[in-house]
């Protein structure tokens, strides 16, 4: 989800408010779909889901509660609540059932603008961490974790498991000397009892697929008499 590319719903029973918002978000770029009734929101939900939701609360067929409720079960994006209740015990309702925000109509559009733009920001720098979280870097060579493989400059080194798995033990451990013995066991649970050439030959192939002897930005480093490191330069 790139800001202003996001696909936003828009749950809104004034036609006029409806029209004047949805109008104005996609002259600024973003794609705007729209429901007038709970049953044309569940609807457009189970469709797709949006990068954002914004909701009023009463609703000639239900509330925007109970749908920012069900929207909770599905996904943690942002919902915005844009309404005319402007109790207190209102907007902590909507905020205990899940919502990100609350504005009170009627209300600026550039504060309005201002609030989207905040929520889908912040949306997609926590996608950004939690994807960051999921990958090692260093330098061209990136490993993603959540699917075991590593890529060189963009391209896929085609790692076999085992690899990829010893690749991730260095690779989280920079400049750590490993043992032939600690990887041995790291790797297959079992005792190398003595096995030193298993480990030898994975280093070598492992070394050849990620082109460690073609750039000076890494290296998988035998230290004699200690074990392997994977060094950063």
């Amino acid at each position: 989800m790139n800001e202003p590319h996001a696909r936003i719903l828009m749950v809104e029973d004034e036609p006029q408010v409806l029209e004047i918002n949805s109008r104005m978000l996609r002259r600024r770029g973003y794609e705007v779909l729209t429901a007038q009734t709970a049953m044309e929101a569940y609807e457009q939900l189970d469709a797709g889901l949006p990068d954002l939701l914004i909701l009023d609360i009463l609703l000639p067929d239900g509330n925007g509660l109970d749908i920012c409720r069900q929207f909770r079960k599905k996904c943690l994006r942002p919902v915005l609540f844009l309404t005319g209740k402007s109790d207190v015990k209102d907007k902590v309702a909507g905020l205990m059932e899940g919502g990100d925000y609350y504005l009170t109509k009627p209300c600026q559009f550039d504060e309005f603008l201002a609030v989207i733009q905040m929520l889908l920001a912040r949306e997609q720098r926590l996608m950004e961490n939690l994807q960051s979280s999921r990958q090692i870097t260093i330098k061209s060579l990136m490993l993603d974790l959540s699917i075991g493989h590593a890529y060189r400059n963009g391209c896929d080194v085609g790692l076999t498991r085992t690899e990829f798995s010893l690749l991730r033990l260095l690779a989280e451990h920079p400049e750590q000397i490993f043992s032939a013995k600690e990887l041995y066991e790291a790797l297959w649970g079992t005792s190398a009892d003595g096995d030193t050439g298993t480990i030898r030959r994975h280093i070598f192939n492992l070394r050849t697929k990620i082109g460690a002897d073609e750039t000076d930005e890494y290296d998988i480093v035998s230290v004699y008499g200690k074990g392997y490191l994977l060094t950063c330069r």
